[in-house]
C-alpha cells in the first residue's frame, strides 16, 4: 500500500508522535523518507520480512520504497517520534546525505540501537527538528531544515564509515553524477526534457544515469521532474492569480491531464483545490497528513 504525505510547513519536513496498533495493520510505504525514534513502551517493526524487537530509545531507518509498519506490544504500547521528509531537500544541499537512505532492503539493518553512539547522537536532533516546528519561533522552518541535514550528516559518517574504499569511491562518485544530474534538471524542468538529454549532455549512458539517480535518490528520473515542476506550480498557485492551465504549462507539464494527476499524487489535493486552501485571500487551513 502507498500513502500519500502531505507536508503542514513550507519547508517539506513533517514530525508528528505516533502510537502503533497493538494488532499488525498491512505494510505501506510512502515517497517521503522516514526516520522513527521510540520514545517509550515496547513492540515490533516490521520491514518486508524483517522483524525488530522495539525497545524505548531505539531509532529506525526508511526509506521510499521499503514496505514497513511497526506494531505496539499490547502490555506496553509503544510511542514514536517521526520525521517525514522530502529527499529533494537533501538532494539540493548534498546529495551525499541520501546515501544512508539508498539501502538494498534484504542487506540493511534499518535498526540503530538504543545506547548505542549513533542513537545518542541522532535523538537530541529528531527532538530539535520537532521542537522547531511545533515552537514556530522566528526562523524555525530554516532551523528544522537545519537540524534534519545535521541528523542525516551524522547518519551519513557513520553509514561510510562501514563501507570499504571502493565502496566509498563508488558512492563519492554516484553522488557527484546525482548532483550533476539534479542541477541540470533544476535549470531546464520547465522545458520538455528527458533522461536522455541530460545523459548526453553528462556524457554518461542512459542506463548508468538511471541507475545512480535512482540509488541515491530512491526516485525515477521522471519523478523528480515532475516534483519540480508541481513545487514551482505550488508556489505560483498560492502566490498569484494566473490562470490554472497557464500555470501548468508554464511549469513544464505537457498536457493538463498530467499535471492535474502529477500534482494530485505529491499534494493529495487538486491545482484548484490548492489554490482554493492556500492562495491569495485564502482561510488559514493545514494540509491534512495522510
Amino acid at each position: 500500500m502507498k500513502l500519500t504525505i502531505t507536508y503542514e510547513h513550507d519547508v517539506s519536513i513533517n514530525a508528528f508522535r505516533w502510537t502503533p496498533h497493538a494488532y499488525r495493520q498491512p505494510l505501506h510505504a510512502h515517497a517521503s523518507l522516514e526516520i522513527g525514534l521510540c520514545l517509550s513502551g515496547t513492540g515490533r517493526f516490521y520491514f518486508g520480512r524483517k522483524a525488530y524487537e522495539v525497545n524505548r530509545g531505539d531509532v529506525f531507518l526508511v526509506n521510499n520504497e521499503e514496505l514497513h509498519i511497526a506494531q505496539s506490544d499490547p502490555d506496553d504500547p509503544s510511542r514514536y517520534l517521526f520525521l517525514n521528509f522530502d529527499g529533494a531537500l537533501l538532494l539540493a544541499e548534498d546529495p551525499g546525505l541520501l546515501l544512508p537512505f539508498a539501502y538494498r532492503s534484504s542487506r540493511f539493518h534499518n535498526l540503530i540501537p538504543a545506547g548505542s553512539a549513533l542513537a545518542e547522537a541522532v535523538t537530541p536532533w529528531m527532538l530539535a527538528v520537532e521542537r522547531e516546528l511545533r515552537d514556530r519561533e522566528p526562523g524555525c522552518l530554516a532551523m528544522a531544515k537545519s537540524a534534519l541535514i545535521q541528523l542525516c550528516g551524522l547518519l551519513l559518517r557513520h553509514y561510510t564509515r562501514e563501507l570499504s574504499a571502493e565502496q566509498q569511491l563508488s558512492a563519492a562518485r554516484s553522488a557527484n553524477q546525482t548532483k550533476a544530474l539534479a542541477q541540470l534538471v533544476e535549470q531546464r524542468y520547465r522545458e520538455p526534457i528527458g533522461l536522455r538529454d541530460v545523459a548526453e549532455e553528462l556524457g554518461i549512458s542512459m542506463s548508468r544515469a538511471s541507475r545512480v539517480f535512482r540509488e541515491t535518490t530512491g526516485r525515477r528520473f521522471a519523478d523528480y521532474v515532475a516534483l519540480l515542476r508541481v513545487q514551482e506550480a505550488k508556489r505560483l498557485l498560492a502566490g498569484s492569480d494566473r490562470q490554472v492551465a497557464h500555470i501548468g504549462f508554464d511549469c513544464g507539464f505537457q498536457s493538463l491531464a498530467t499535471f492535474y494527476r502529477a500534482f494530485k499524487d505529491a499534494t493529495g489535493l487538486s491545482p484548484v483545490q490548492f489554490r482554493q486552501t492556500f492562495g491569495l485571500g485564502a482561510p488559514d487551513a493545514a494540509p491534512t497528513r495522510k
